[in-house]
This record gives structure tokens, C-alpha cells and sequence, in this order.
């Protein structure tokens, strides 16, 4: 600064002292002294020459003068400051003033300690704050109540006080100091965790979503997954159903692939963990009379069911987590590379707290859960029915020329009184339950100088509402911090977790179809069996007694570990090295037992076993070594610059084995392996694949507004053929905070406004291990060993590869009162990975190859505002609404269907080029023949209607007809995904009260009802849902659904029209009422912190979906399907209550 002055005296070459003479008045108070330099200026027209860094250490200034001289104003302004000035023509030179000898002696003697607190903003202890004496730069931190002590160099000295998530505070001291820190209500301010790092939100080029945990901490979610719906723009949350502990599925911004999961990658502690579905299939399986109907497998109660109660993310206790960010867009994610095209949700856990002393939280609460049921038929209206049907297939046959005779069964059900009995039986009550939930967990945290530490330990009970399903968990974490010295620390974290679920077998399915005038059981109290002439319908359908499955054992133990070791050391005050071994290991185990009253699924439909069982397990061991380097250095307050440089290696290893018997002497006691009088063949799996990456990524910060970011990231895996074993994952993102700029800087009412724009690659790597070999497996015949083909290899297969594009605006308003971002994004995958059909001759039934080109496209929109700020009340809001549209680029040729290339058909859904994903395909329903020309002119169309319909008249369906077929045209009958989806959280606090409220929404998706595929007709004698009340008679001629008639249907076993229905709605997901126990009353009672908590979720839904719940999904890990209603487990209402304790 000296060297500054002279150069402007030698420029400048006079010095004006006439002028200081013209006359300021002020009137200011702990005003920023840089502000009181404005105000000179704007009256005096002088120019104030200084530099930010000179100003760092200014006092506040508090002055007031009316018409005073220049000179005398600024000797006072400069009054008590580290700085000094000089007049030069029309000029202020302000610099540091240079500390004389006697100065230093002195500042020695009047040196000082001073003693403070300091609070947040409810009057609470804040531990860990920052204090710095702002002259000399001296700091120190705040004990677990907020105090703390420290050497000032005078009684003018001011310090700041800063902490995170709050407004860095400048004071100045005095004897007894009590600091009250605000909330920080500027969100670009916040530290935001990224791929290896973190930074503040204004420092970000891509589109990053943070989900406020305190928000989610008191509502009863089993799983973080749960938790996530309607919190974030661009993420998709469905529940898969109720099941406890059941798994969600979560897309970001669409799927990108359709043989590998389209969940996120999700990094737990810097760990990696990829969602899976760990069923081993089991030979006891059950067959579901529901989705046998809706064409998408009907085997598959027992699979489906565990694909969707089984949860990865079950192990991992939300009172552990510290905060949440996800990553949306290529310049957040490519870091990742091969595993981040679905997205990256980074959970960082707690942990410990330098010089604090052991602090000990407690939680918990119970719960009650309640099923939202499928409103079924009684006794009383399923017989009206009944005979209804019968009495209309006695009239239609007596029109025939020549008149027929009425059947057998029709004249029982219309004349025998004993036909349908005394029994009336509420199925659904038989097989369901009010749940009891209970959780309960301990922490325990604190530290010294050089470590900290932090533990805890959970445990939940979660009784489902459906009989013999539960959900436990037993998980804990350990966290070590620790300083070795200045430049060298150790980090040791642990997450693990047990969890059993047992898993329904569809009992609550058989139920809704289980005829309320057969008695459950026989007069000896055992389980009757249902027969398939009592209920006219096929063996092969599956319809059963439930509790016939009610002694069934569908089990599965989960034990989970994710920890890690790390080691930083800084070379340079910049530079520093990190180096780290991490392992995420599970280990299953699963048992499949169906009793001996339980139908099984055979080739030929079903069949009794006498009990059959498998019992399987697996483990999977994910090991990665890091090492990262990191430069950080700010050259001044105009340029900013990180650089991290990094290498990972990561190897797989994964086993399995399975063995099932048949033919138990009992269901209950001896189930076990050893007791099968048959032994069904055992299978084992063993497979392994590595991962070799080096990444690197820079982030350059010019003049603070002018922001860039580039990452590489080149992957080399295993599972890939030689020649296309590596790929390379680059981006670039941009960003301005155009408030900076001049033009937009006084501006008051605008706070941040920052535009963004990013592009890169993404890839996909999730798919199973040596596609690119030609596979046998061993086989035996006749005593002798063999080998048989079972997978043709394709050296052509490369990296599903996804180009991202995303712009975006990020925004706030009236001093941060109003706050959120709008984004447009753009994501276009390539070379999807998909089974292709090749010549029968070949010996193979396919081959995986690069077949498919998925685009996504939305926008994003999240807005929140703080409605009031008020001492006693706040009250605040977010509201976030997304819309994904996906499109189906390029389909391959060399599929089944020669005569439509460019289809793919899967169940109830299909792919077709130039169409969104989800669609739904079937039969197109055309109401119903209401007049007999109508009647006339279908038969006309359709002339093999007889041998469909044989009882075709007026009320009956009728469907488009293909004029070249002469048949019933198949084609797209819904959409799927949703035009925009999204959700609203609303705070409000009232002095100890806090009312925190969610709720969710979702609008022009459409959704397959498999489950009322069955309340069209009579075809079977099953119990039908209400709905099929509405049917249409001679009284009730305008409805909407066909006339009844007995062993007649219209579903000709596939979708139709007539079963997909708009799936819109608005939820209000949960609800939660909190009271924090007053300072005072903590103090007397020695606790940190004390709460009470009421929780409800679910609680209502509007909609028009007539069945129970209009967000599930039957296989939430597909991206082709698993948009169906399988009715496989209720939704389910719960109301808890809970206690939050700290000491």
C-alpha cells in the first residue's frame, strides 16, 4: 500500500488542501466502513483509491456530524482503525497503517481476555462456532454450551463470529458477551457435498438438490429412500407398495438403461452402493392370480413380492444422517463416470465434535399402521350377483333357435337354497392387521483437541398389516476422527445393519378373490381347500384359500457393512493428499417354505407338493482404493481455483447358492432341508469384475461471478471386451452470477440470481459380468457329466453411453424471502444394452447387444419462500414440479416379431420408436353395444365371435376391431409416465411448535388396475371388487361396465383400455407436529434438548383412481414395465408418536 501511494502522488503531481473544506454530514451506527466511504463520496465527490484486503480487518464505524469539514469526518472515521489515510488532489488513498515499536508494547499491556456465549437463533448453545479477533486473526472455537474465552489486544478489538448455516457476525467486545447468531436465509451460501469434496452452492456449474433432513428426522420412514419423495425437483419417488421396509423406486430425470438398473448411485461416506434385487429365484413359487391376468408373469408372487419388500438401503439408520445431496446433471455427476448416467444421492453421516465433551441423544416412538383395503363384495351382494349371472345365462340361452336348456350350475344357483351356505366370510379381515411399529435409538458424540468420535445403535420393529409380514432392523455406526499433527489425520468410519423381512406370499391377493360364502376352514379347524369348481376357474390361475398360504415361511436376513479408512495429509498449505480403502459387503440369506395346503406353480398350472422349500444365501464383497490429490488455492478476492486429481480401483466378488426339496412331514417343525423326502438339484454362481479409474476435475472462480468447471473421468471394467473396455466420461459447466455484475449489484430487492449451463457424458456399467463370452454350464444325462450352451457372447458390446445437457437459473429475492432455481435438461442415451433373438439353429435363445437409443428431456421448477420472519412465528414453504419426457430413439430390427420391427413387446407393455417409455398395450375398449344395430354391425366385423363369445348381446364390451385382421387390434392404450410430478413442504413455527407438512403429487400418468381386470365379468365364480355393481341392465342402461354373465369374460387374458385409468392425485404424505420443551425448563433439568413429536402419514389421497392407491409400482427395478396395480400388499396409514432426548 505504501508503494500504491507513492505512485499515485507521482501521477497525481499536486496536492489540493483548499477543498477540504466542503462539508459531510453523517448519521451512522455499526455501519461497514466501506459503506461510510460511499456516503463521503456521494457528497463530497472525493474518490476512495483501497483494496479489499486493506479493509479486512476494518472496524464497524459509528459516526454523527452535520456539517463538518472533510478532514475533521475522516479523522473520525479513521479513529481507532488498523488504517490510515492520505488527500491527494480529489482522492482518499486509504492503507494499512504500519504498527510502531511503542504501539506493540502497548497493544502487549492492554492485551485482554474475554469471555462470551454464544446462541442460535432459539436461544440455544452453539458448540463448535468460530471465533476470530478480526486484527490479529487469532481464533478459537465454542465449548458444547456455546462459551468460550479469548485474548484481545485492546477493549476497541472486534470479533467475528461465524458458524455454518449461519450469518457470520461482526462485534465488537465487552465485558460480558452474549452472541445470537441468524440463519443463514441466502441458500447459494450453503456447503453443498460433491463427487470427492464439497462446495458452497454459488460455487456449483450443475444442478445439485439438497433434502433438508430435519424435515424428514421425526416422520416414521423405515427407509431413506421413503423419505426422499416429493423433496426434490427431478427425482421420481414411487413406493413399491406397503410392504415393511419395502423398497421405492427412484428415478432421476428418467431411466437410461433397460437391462441395468435405472436406480441412482448412491455414495454412503464416500462408499459406492449400487440398489440390486438379491431374490435368488426359489422352486417355491406361487402362482398370482392377479398379474397372470395383466400378462406380466403370473409365477411370480413369491419373486415379486421380494422385489419389492427387499431394500439395499434397509441397513442405513436416517437418525445417523447428516445431510443429503443429490446430483442431477453431467457437470455434478461425471465424476462418477460408468455409474452415474441414473444420478449420484451422496449421504454424508454424522459425525463427532472437537473439544466437546460426551453429549447423549435418545429417540423414540411407536406407531400404529393401518391397511388402506380393496373394497370387496359382502355376502350378500356377491350372491345378487351371482344369480343375476345366472338368470341372464338362462334367458340368453332359451333366445337361441332352437332354445337351449338352462346348465346345471345356473339352476343351483338360482333354486338351491344350500348352495351357497351359511358362511359369511370377511377374507380381508382374516388376513390383515392393525401393525405395531417401534424404533428406538442412542447417540453418543463429542471429542477432544485432536479427535472426535461419534456412535449409535438402532433398532426397529415394524409389524406389516398383512399376517406373518414384518420388517426388523438392528444397525449402528462408529465414526474416529483423529489429528496426528497439524498436516496428518486419520478417518475411520462404520456403518452396519442387520435386517429380517418377512415377506407376504400373497395372502392379501388371494383374499380379494376368495368367495365370502365359503367358510375358511373345515369342521375340524383345519384349512379348507378351495377347489377350482368352487370358484369356476382353472387350476392353472392360482386362486386359492389365503390362509392355506398363511404357515408359509418367506424370510430374508440381510447383514450389511460399509466402512472405511482414510488418511489426509497436507504437503502444502494448498495441496493435500488423501488416500482410502473402502468395502461395501452383504451378506443374504433367504428361506422359501410353502406348506403343504399351499397350490405351487407347475409348468401345467398348479399342483400340491406336500410342502416344498428353498433355502438359498449370497454374499457380495465390493472393495475400492482412492487416492486423491487436491490443490485449493485463492490467489486474492478475483481469482479461485481447485484442482483434484484422483485414481480408484475397485473389484467385485460375488457367490450364491441355492438348494430346494419337496415333500415334508410337517409344515411347522420339520420344514427344514434335511427333512424333504425328495432333493431338488442345487445351483451355485460365483462371479467377479473389476473397475480401474483415474478422474480429475477443476473449478476456476473469476471476480466471484464468473464460475467454470471441467471433469474427466476415464473408466477401464472387466465387464467389456478387450477393445471396448474403456470409456471416457468428460463435462464442462459454466456458470454467472449476473447479481454481481455493476449493473445488477445495488439492486436491493435482488440477493442471488446465478444462470448455469453444463454438458458431458455419463455411462452405465451395471449389468451382469462376461456378456462378451460364449457360456456353458455343466449338465448330467444318464449318470454322465456334460455341458450344455447357455450363453452366446458378443465381442461387439460396448458402454451404454448417456450425453447430458442442462441449463438452468438459480435465484433469490427480498432478502432471501424468496428463493429456487428453474432447469431445463436434456439426456440421450445411446447404445442401450438389450437381449436380442438370433436363429434357433444357433443353439441359443439370444444374445445381449447394443440395440436401443433412449432420449429424456424435462424441466424443473423449485420455489420456496420464508412467509414470515417473526421472533415468535416463521412460517416458510417449498413447492417443486418436474416433467420427464422420455422417447424412444432407435429400436434394433432383430426381434421375434418380424412383421413389426421397430415393437417391442414385454406383458402389458411395449417399446416402439418414436414413443415414451410406459406404454401400455393391448386390446383398445370401445364401450359397450347398447342398441342392436350396434350389435349386428360388430358381429359383422368380427365373425369368429362365437368361439370368444359365445353370449355376445347388447351390454356386453366390444372392442376395436382390425378391419385387415378381423380381430381385435392390439395397440397403445396409455401413457405411463406422468405429464409433471412433484410435492410441497410447509413449515410453520410457532415459539416451541413446529408443524411440518408434505404432500405430494402426480398428473397424466395412467396405470394398469390388473386386480379389476376381473370385475368386468363372471368368468369365474371369484369374489369381485364394488365396482362391478355398476354394470349395465336393462334399469341401469347407461353404464359404464358390461352386463354379467355367468362363465363369460371379456379380459381374453390380456390388458385392455378398460383397465387403465388416469393415475393422478395429490397425497398428503405426512404430517408432523413437534414441541421443544423451553430453555428454562432444559436448564433445570441439566438436557440439552428435549422434544415430543406426533407423526402421521399418508393420510389422505385425492384421486381418481378407483383402486386403493394410485402410487405403486409391481417391479420397481424395470424400466419397460412395473407400472401395474398387482394389488400385491396394501398401502398403509400410520400415527406415531415420539420423544427426542439429548444430555
Amino acid at each position: 500500500m505504501k508503494l500504491t501511494t507513492v505512485l499515485l502522488i507521482a501521477i497525481v503531481m499536486q496536492v489540493s488542501a483548499g477543498s477540504y473544506a466542503q462539508k459531510i454530514s453523517l448519521s451512522e451506527s455499526n455501519t461497514s466502513i466501506q459503506k461510510v466511504f460511499d456516503k463521503i463520496r456521494a457528497q463530497s465527490g472525493y474518490d476512495f483509491l483501497f483494496s479489499r484486503a486493506a479493509l479486512k480487518n476494518a472496524r464497524p464505524v459509528s459516526i454523527s456530524v452535520r456539517n463538518t469539514e472533510l478532514k475533521q469526518v475522516l479523522d473520525q472515521v479513521f479513529q481507532g482503525q488498523p488504517l490510515e489515510y492520505t488527500i491527494i488532489k480529489k482522492s482518499v488513498v486509504v492503507s494499512v497503517r504500519e504498527t510502531s515499536v511503542v504501539d506493540r508494547v502497548l497493544n502487549l499491556f492492554s492485551a485482554t481476555d474475554i469471555k462470551g456465549q454464544v446462541l442460535d437463533e432459539n436461544g440455544r448453545p452453539v458448540n463448535r462456532a468460530s471465533v476470530k479477533v478480526k486484527s490479529t486473526g487469532k481464533v478459537v472455537v465454542t465449548d458444547d454450551f456455546g462459551r468460550f474465552t479469548i485474548n484481545v489486544p485492546d477493549d476497541n478489538a472486534i470479533l467475528v463470529v461465524s458458524y455454518v448455516g449461519y450469518i457470520t457476525k461482526e462485534v465488537p467486545v465487552t465485558s460480558s458477551l452474549v452472541i445470537v447468531l441468524d440463519l443463514n436465509q441466502n441458500k447459494l451460501e450453503e456447503m453443498v457435498v460433491v463427487g470427492y469434496g464439497s462446495a458452497k452452492r454459488k460455487d456449483l456449474t450443475g444442478s445439485v438438490a439438497s433434502v433438508d433432513v430435519n424435515e424428514i428426522r421425526n416422520v416414521p420412514f423405515a427407509t431413506i429412500d421413503q423419505a426422499l419423495s416429493g423433496k426434490a425437483a427431478g427425482v421420481q419417488v414411487v413406493q413399491a407398495d406397503g410392504s415393511p421396509g419395502g423398497v421405492a423406486k427412484i428415478r432421476i430425470r428418467g431411466g437410461t438403461s433397460l437391462l441395468g438398473g435405472n436406480d441412482p448411485l448412491y455414495i454412503i461416506d464416500g462408499v459406492q452402493m449400487q440398489i440390486q434385487n438379491r431374490y435368488i429365484q426359489s422352486a417355491a413359487e406361487v402362482v398370482s392370480p392377479v398379474e397372470s391376468f395383466g400378462l406380466d408373469g403370473g409365477d411370480n408372487t413369491i419373486s415379486g413380492s421380494f422385489a419389492r419388500g427387499l431394500n439395499s438401503l434397509g441397513g442405513l439408520n436416517i437418525n445417523d444422517i447428516e445431510s443429503i445431496d443429490i446430483l442431477k446433471d453431467a457437470s455434478a455427476t461425471a465424476i462418477y463416470g460408468s455409474r452415474a448416467a441414473n444420478g449420484v444421492v451422496i449421504i454424508t453421516t454424522k459425525k463427532g465434535r472437537f473439544n466437546q465433551k460426551a453429549s447423549l441423544d435418545a429417540n423414540y416412538y411407536i406407531g400404529q399402521s393401518s391397511p388402506v383395503k380393496e373394497k370387496l363384495l359382502n355376502r350378500d351382494q356377491y350372491i345378487m350377483i351371482l344369480k343375476e349371472a345366472a338368470q341372464n345365462l338362462n334367458d340368453v340361452r332359451a333366445a337361441y333357435t332352437p332354445p337351449r336348456a338352462p346348465t346345471a350350475l345356473a339352476n343351483s344357483i338360482l333354486n338351491d337354497p344350500n348352495y351357497f351356505g351359511t358362511a359369511n366370510t370377511d377374507w380381508l379381515d382374516l388376513v390383515l392387521r392393525n401393525g405395531i411399529t417401534q424404533n428406538a435409538d442412542l447417540s453418543l458424540r463429542g471429542g477432544g483437541a485432536g479427535s472426535r468420535y461419534y456412535t449409535s445403535v438402532t433398532y426397529n420393529k415394524n409389524n406389516g398389516v398383512v399376517k406373518g409380514t414384518d420388517y426388523t432392523r438392528l444397525a449402528g455406526k462408529l465414526s474416529l476422527d483423529n489429528d496426528i499433527n497439524s498436516k496428518l489425520r486419520f478417518n475411520t468410519n462404520l456403518d452396519y445393519g442387520y435386517t429380517t423381512n418377512n415377506i407376504t406370499n400373497g395372502i392379501y391377493t388371494q383374499a380379494l378373490f376368495a368367495p365370502p360364502t365359503i367358510e375358511p376352514y373345515n369342521a375340524d379347524g383345519s384349512v379348507r381347500t378351495i377347489s377350482s369348481a368352487e370358484n369356476g376357474s382353472y387350476g392353472f390361475e392360482g386362486f386359492q384359500n389365503p390362509l392355506a398360504l398363511l404357515t408359509a415361511i418367506n424370510r430374508a436376513n440381510s447383514f450389511t457393512l460399509i466402512g472405511s479408512l482414510a488418511g489426509e495429509y497436507d504437503i502444502l498449505k494448498e495441496l493435500k493428499f488423501r488416500s482410502s480403502v473402502a468395502v461395501n459387503y452383504n451378506n443374504y440369506r433367504q428361506t422359501n417354505y410353502q406348506p403343504s395346503t399351499a397350490l405351487i406353480s407347475a409348468s401345467f398350472g398348479t399342483q400340491l407338493l406336500n410342502g416344498i422349500a428353498t433355502q438359498a444365501q449370497s454374499q457380495e464383497s465390493n472393495i475400492f482404493y482412492e487416492n486423491t490429490l487436491t490443490w485449493t488455492k485463492e490467489f486474492n478476492e478475483n481469482h479461485r481455483i481447485n484442482v483434484l486429481g484422483g485414481t480408484s480401483w475397485q473389484i467385485s466378488r460375488s457367490s450364491s447358492f441355492s438348494a430346494s426339496g419337496q415333500g415334508f412331514p410337517d409344515d411347522v417343525y420339520l420344514n427344514n432341508l434335511s427333512s424333504a423326502a425328495t432333493t431338488l438339484p442345487a445351483t451355485g454362481l460365483s462371479a467377479q469384475n473389476s473397475l480401474l479409474s483415474f478422474y480429475a476435475r477443476a473449478n476456476y472462480s473469476l471476480f466471484d461471478k464468473y464460475i467454470f468447471t471441467f471433469t474427466g473421468r476415464s473408466d477401464a471394467s472387466s465387464k467389456f471386451p478387450a477393445k471396448n473396455r474403456v470409456g471416457y466420461f468428460p463435462s464442462g459447466g459454466v456458470a454467472w452470477r449476473i447479481s454481481q455484475e455493476n449493473f445488477l449489484k445495488d439492486v436491493k430487492w435482488i440477493n442471488e440470481i446465478k444462470l448455469r449451463a453444463s454438458t458431458g457424458r455419463t455411462g452405465t456399467q451395471n449389468i451382469g459380468d462376461n456378456l462378451f463370452y460364449t457360456l456353458y454350464s455343466p449338465v448330467s444325462y444318464a449318470g454322465l457329466n456334460g455341458l450344455s450352451p447357455n450363453q452366446l457372447g458378443n465381442d461387439q458390446i460396448k458402454w451404454e453411453s448417456t450425453l447430458q445437457k442442462d441449463a438452468g437459473i438459480e435465484f433469490q429475492l427480498l432478502n432471501s424471502r424468496l428463493h429456487g432455481e428453474f432447469g431445463y435438461y436434456e439426456k440421450s442415451t445411446s447404445g442401450i444394452l438389450f437381449p436380442a433373438t438370433v436363429a434357433s439353429s444357433s443353439g441359443f435363445t439370444g444374445v445381449t447387444a447394443n440395440l436401443a437409443d433412449i432420449n429424456n428431456r424435462g424441466l424443473e421448477l423449485q420455489i420456496g419462500g420464508d412467509f414470515i420472519r417473526h421472533k415468535n412465528w416463521q412460517w416458510s414453504g417449498t413447492l417443486n414440479v418436474s416433467g420427464n419426457r422420455s422417447k424412444v430413439k432407435e429400436l434394433s430390427n432383430d426381434f421375434a416379431d418380424p412383421t413389426n420391427p421397430k415393437v417391442y413387446n414385454y406383458g402389458s407393455t411395449v417399446l416402439k420408436v418414436g414413443e415414451p417409455v410406459g406404454l401400455f398395450y393391448g386390446f383398445t375398449n370401445d364401450g359397450l353395444i347398447r342398441t342392436q344395430q350396434e350389435l349386428d354391425e360388430y358381429k359383422a366385423s368380427f365373425p369368429t365371435w362365437a368361439s370368444y363369445y359365445p353370449y355376445l348381446g347388447i351390454g356386453d364390451s366390444k372392442y376395436v376391431i382390425d378391419p385387415q385382421l378381423r380381430f381385435m387390434k392390439s395397440e397403445v392404450i396409455g401413457h405411463a409416465e406422468p405429464k409433471y410430478y412433484g410435492g410441497y413442504t410447509n413449515n410453520i413455527s410457532y415459539k416451541n411448535f413446529t408443524l411440518t407438512t408434505l404432500a405430494t403429487f402426480s398428473y397424466g400418468g395412467q396405470i394398469s388396475y390388473v386386480a379389476d381386470i376381473q370385475n368386468a365379468d363372471l368368468s369365474q365364480r371369484t369374489n369381485k371388487g364394488v365396482r362391478i355393481l355398476d354394470r349395465w341392465t336393462p334399469d341401469n342402461m347407461d353404464a359404464s361396465r358390461p352386463r354379467l354373465v355367468l362363465g363369460q369374460g371379456f379380459s381374453y387374458g390380456t390388458a385392455s383400455s378398460q383397465n387403465i385409468y388416469d393415475a393422478s392425485f395429490i397425497r398428503l404424505k405426512s404430517v408432523t407436529l413437534n414441541y421443544q420443551l423451553s430453555k428454562d425448563l432444559l436448564n433445570r433439568l441439566k438436557m440439552n434438548q428435549a422434544s415430543l413429536y406426533v407423526s402421521a402419514t399418508n393420510l389422505f389421497t385425492v384421486t381418481n383412481y378407483p383402486g386403493a392407491d394410485p402410487e405403486t409400482s409391481n417391479n420397481p427395478y424395470s424400466l419397460i414395465g412395473g407400472y401395474s396395480d398387482s394389488a400385491g400388499y396394501p398401502t398403509v396409514r400410520q400415527l406415531s408418536f415420539g420423544v427426542r432426548l439429548g444430555f
